[in-house]
């Protein structure tokens, strides 16, 4: 598939309602230089510090967290409809477990701007390097974000995600 690269805030827009969507893999890559790809269905797309950045968010008990802190470059690859089985693998069962690129079909390839791992079969790739991190505090989130979304009590420590500031180092895909 031939990718062109584009800049930020070209398909701002788009990427957002895949986001939306759940058809959005996050990849992190651990030290030994593996690779996981978790569906994600939170997170953002902004400009801040003059630099264009994707902020994902990670729950510390998830196998992505281990990559996510052991590499400073993680990727965001946007799929189609046509992945949708692809997608509820990755969001359901754990890379400890099952080894999700045999499992699902996808073809990692290497990063072109960071030490991240791409999807093949994503109509964009975005490649970052993560510039800020911050855990998240369930002190300072709204109560019924936390009974909606976490089903617990501001004491469980669980539940609480680190948000990655990845700097956007390139985009690139195919559009439709």
């Amino acid at each position: 598939m031939i990718k062109k690269e584009f800049e930020f805030p070209n398909y701002s827009t788009e990427m957002l309602q895949i986001l939306k969507e759940g058809r959005v893999l996050l990849v992190g890559k651990d030290k030994d230089g593996k690779s996981n790809p978790m569906t994600i269905a939170w997170g953002s797309i902004m400009y801040a510090w003059n630099r264009p950045l994707f902020v994902a968010m990670v729950r510390s008990s998830r196998y992505t967290y281990k990559h996510m802190e052991e590499n400073n470059d993680f990727t965001v690859n946007f799929l189609s409809k046509d992945y949708k089985e692809a997608l509820g693998f990755c969001g359901s069962k754990s890379g400890r477990d099952f080894d999700k690129w045999k499992e699902t079909g996808l073809t990692p390839i290497d990063g072109k701007f960071v030490n991240g791992t791409v999807i093949d079969e994503a109509f964009i790739n975005m490649e970052c390097r993560t510039v800020y991190k911050d855990e998240m505090d369930l002190n300072a989130l709204e109560e019924s974000i936390i009974k909606l979304k976490y089903d617990t009590d501001k004491n469980d420590q669980n539940v609480e995600h680190t948000f990655y500031f990845g700097e956007i180092m390139g985009m690139y895909g195919q559009m439709e």
